[in-house]
């Protein structure tokens, strides 16, 4: 698996939803410590558990199949069905969806948010980001040369 037949936009996108996927999955999204002294005890939660664990589950969904999607279209030989809007619009899509159920989760219940919750912000948003760069790529699959000088 050569990973330089990815575009920048897709490296971007893959790149973020893998790592959101892990953010989902490992790291502690609520954490509360309690302790008298000496004696303490440390709960955490993660991106996939209540809270609204249910908005984790669709954005941990919605990741693997930006994941899938990429690595479906540039590493095998399997036709994709045609949708409704193009490649990039499916990509900025996307990465809409994994921000706004991102900020969903968080502005519903915002108590006790860890290290895990801050981190899903920025992954979101590069998911976005690459998508925006995905729909702006050429049918060729570069890209537009301002934006590839960094002029846009």
């Amino acid at each position: 698996m050569d990973l330089k037949r990815l575009s920048m936009a897709e490296r971007i996108m893959s790149l973020a939803a893998v790592l959101l996927l892990l953010d989902l999955l490992i790291l502690p999204w609520h954490r509360i410590s309690v302790g008298i002294g000496d004696f303490g005890f440390t709960s955490s939660r993660s991106g996939l558990e209540s809270p609204n664990g249910f908005l984790g589950l669709l954005a941990a969904i919605v990741a693997i199949a930006v994941v899938a999607w990429i690595m479906l279209a540039n590493f095998s030989s399997v036709t994709l069905p045609t949708l409704p809007v193009s490649d990039g619009q499916m990509g900025l899509i996307a990465g809409a969806v994994l921000v706004g159920l991102v900020l969903l989760k968080l502005v519903l219940e915002t108590s006790y948010l860890s290290v895990g919750a801050w981190l899903a912000v920025p992954l979101s948003g590069a998911v976005l980001y690459g998508g925006y760069l995905r729909s702006r790529e050429r049918a060729s699959g570069s890209l537009p040369e301002d934006t590839a000088a960094g002029l846009v």
